[in-house]
């Protein structure tokens, strides 16, 4: 039995689902909207946000959710994501591609432990982590 990362976002689910595509060169995520729930009626506001969205990285699922108006979200530093693997230069390729537009908590670097480890906040809030490992 498995356990998946869920996360949550305030109204920017596609945005964060289409960026995560790009910078792990996935194939495209499963996404559906608030609108396209059998039965129910929602307003106009709630309608276009992602009720669930599912990613595929690495072949572990990641998923998604917009949180509703009303309930906001927050993200901290309680939880990160790891990406572990034995490829450095594409490791590194990703970890800059976060970075980018987000901010570097520890720079890529080999230490004591791995070949190549950093972290690194993306420009959503999302924390990860990366790992070498031979």
């Amino acid at each position: 039995m498995p356990i998946i990362a869920y996360l949550n976002f305030n109204g920017n689910t596609e945005e964060v689902i289409h960026f995560y595509e790009e910078v792990f060169g996935t194939e495209a995520a499963q996404i559906q909207y608030f609108k396209d729930m059998p039965g129910q009626q929602v307003d106009d506001e709630t309608a276009n946000r992602v009720l669930h969205g599912r990613l595929e990285v690495y072949g572990t699922p990641l998923y998604f959710s917009d949180s509703m108006p009303h309930s906001p979200v927050s993200h901290g530093d309680g939880m990160t994501l790891a990406v572990v693997g034995d490829d450095a230069e594409l490791m590194k390729t990703q970890f800059d591609a976060l970075a980018k537009s987000g901010k570097i908590i520890m720079p890529l670097q080999e230490t004591f432990w791995s070949k190549a480890y950093g972290m690194v906040e993306d420009r959503f809030g999302v924390q990860w982590q990366f790992s070498h490992e031979a």
